[in-house]
């Protein structure tokens, strides 16, 4: 009887589904590393093809969505509780891993180099280099990582809790809830394990390029702390690293190893902002934080449907769309994460946590070191547009500041080792959830399952490292992949507020 109980509440993978993933991701990186050019080529006119015709629905689906969001937070919706008991973790831990989950090492770069690309290539014609560019450079910044992003992975986030939580759904699997909402539709079982699939393939060519930011980033952080040469072999031995780090809190599980790996981060991160804000032109980052979010408020509508058909500078396409597209591909990752953490709080607590907690944290790192390099730019103290190495142009720009030339590369180095593990810590539980049949007793997957996941994560950039390919073609096939999980949101959508009317919720 007991040897039954405990078999009951463990968890059981889904071998089948994740050796086919598994099998066309190592399909994709032998083309990639085979035939570099050919694959990049092909995928890039896939890339313009689907966002030619997809941009302005993924534009009006983010739109539309921020009034969807508040309007579950605020309605009689929004005081359903998710599971039982208290929460299970502070709202700051809460908020904290959510962060980290979502911006991985790629927004600790743009925080400081984002306006960059608006102020050298604006958007609505505006004059590049010019007085306007300047003023509406970090505006797009607040546009772009602020309530946008956060819409697509709340929306995704409710119909997932409310499916585990509510419905018993046993599974964190995006296929199983719909393949829960769709009743008796005949084909529905084998469209829940595409939909699984491409859940998988998402994630593993996402954490791919999040790797690919983020290892030649701390790579060049040790360059500057150590004086190391940024080479091949330096990246390779930071990889191994970061996999180690992040297997390491897999193993131990999200409360002992995420939760406090993240809570570390949170901490160095805020202390890191704030010496930035202390040290650097303090005045000049006040009027532009307050400037600019006036200015993305007052200009949201005309981004939000910012399309450009006259001019066709490709504006929307390269930025707005693109990085819509990007939060699309988080969305499965960041909807599991979410739903696993939420337990014991309220739809409402959910959505604003999210959707206001995230954007202001956001918002205030990119204020601050986006402010900094802004002043820096327009006072001619280091023009960070015209640095020929980004990533080494960042920390020259830390220069400016006391203790730039040893303690802040250290400090930067930390953070966004912090950032990338905790993220692909989070994604390993995801892609071990979604390939996960049934879940143990206190819903997680089997931890050697979650490990195999954090070994693959590793191999998908090391093998296109050593074979010197491009990780743009993984950049642009995840969006591709992306743009399905529009159509798979929306339908969860409408399967939620099907079950909130036949549950009186």
């Amino acid at each position: 009887m007991e040897q039954n109980l405990n078999n009951k509440t463990k968890a059981i993978s889904d071998k089948p589904i994740s050796v086919i993933c598994i099998i066309l991701v190592a399909i994709f990186v032998a083309f990639m590393c085979a035939k570099p050019d050919q694959t990049l080529n092909i995928v890039n006119a896939i890339f313009d093809k689907v966002t030619a015709v997809m941009g302005p629905p993924i534009l009006w689906f983010v739109f539309v969505g921020l009034f969807l969001c508040l309007y579950l937070a605020f309605s009689k919706h929004g005081k359903v509780k998710l599971g039982e008991g208290k929460p299970e973790y502070s709202t700051f831990s809460y908020i904290g891993m959510m962060m980290c989950a979502s911006l991985a090492a790629t927004a600790i770069f743009y925080s400081f180099v984002e306006w960059s690309y608006y102020y050298v290539d604006p958007a609505f014609s505006i004059e590049p280099y010019s007085q306007k560019a300047a003023e509406m450079s970090m505006a797009y910044t607040f546009f772009h990582w602020g309530f946008s992003c956060q819409v697509i992975f709340v929306l995704t986030a409710v119909s997932l809790a409310y499916a585990f939580y509510v419905r018993k759904v046993p599974v964190l699997r995006i296929g199983a809830v719909c393949e829960e909402m769709l009743g008796d539709f005949k084909y529905k079982k084998p469209l829940a394990r595409v939909i699984d699939a491409l859940t998988i393939l998402s994630i593993v060519g996402g954490m791919g390029v999040s790797l690919g930011v983020g290892v030649p980033l701390v790579t060049a952080g040790l360059g500057k702390i150590f004086g190391m040469e940024a080479n091949f072999t330096t990246n390779i031995i930071v990889l191994i690293i970061i996999a180690i780090i992040f297997s390491v809190t897999s193993i131990v599980g999200i409360k002992k190893g995420m939760k406090r790996l993240s809570d570390l981060t949170m901490y160095i991160s805020i202390l890191f902002v704030a010496f930035i804000f202390i040290a650097g032109p303090t005045q000049f980052i006040w009027k532009e934080f307050t400037y600019s979010l006036g200015s993305m408020f007052q200009n949201y509508l005309a981004m939000s449907t910012y399309t450009d058909p006259v001019a066709n500078t490709g504006f929307p396409e390269l930025n707005t769309i693109f990085l819509f597209t990007l939060a699309l591909n988080y969305a499965a990752l960041m909807g599991i994460f979410i739903t696993k953490i939420s337990k014991g709080r309220t739809i409402r607590q959910m959505v604003i946590t999210c959707l206001v907690g995230i954007t202001t944290g956001i918002w205030i790192m990119f204020s601050v070191n986006g402010g900094f390099g802004l002043n820096a730019e327009l006072t001619g103290q280091y023009e960070l547009t015209k640095a020929a190495d980004t990533n080494a142009g960042l920390f020259e720009l830390l220069e400016l500041l006391p203790g730039g030339s040893m303690i802040l590369p250290i400090i930067f180095t930390l953070v966004t080792i912090g950032l990338l593990t905790t993220s692909l810590d989070s994604a390993s539980f995801t892609l071990a959830a979604s390939a996960t049949k049934k879940l143990d007793a206190e819903g997680n997957p089997n931890s050697k399952f979650r490990l195999m996941w954090c070994v693959v994560l590793t191999l998908v950039p090391l093998s296109i490292m050593f074979a010197g390919a491009p990780f743009t073609a993984i950049k642009t096939i995840c969006i591709v992949l992306s743009v399905p999980f529009l159509f798979i949101i929306i339908g969860m959508l409408i399967g939620l507020f099907k079950w909130f009317k036949q549950d009186n919720n």
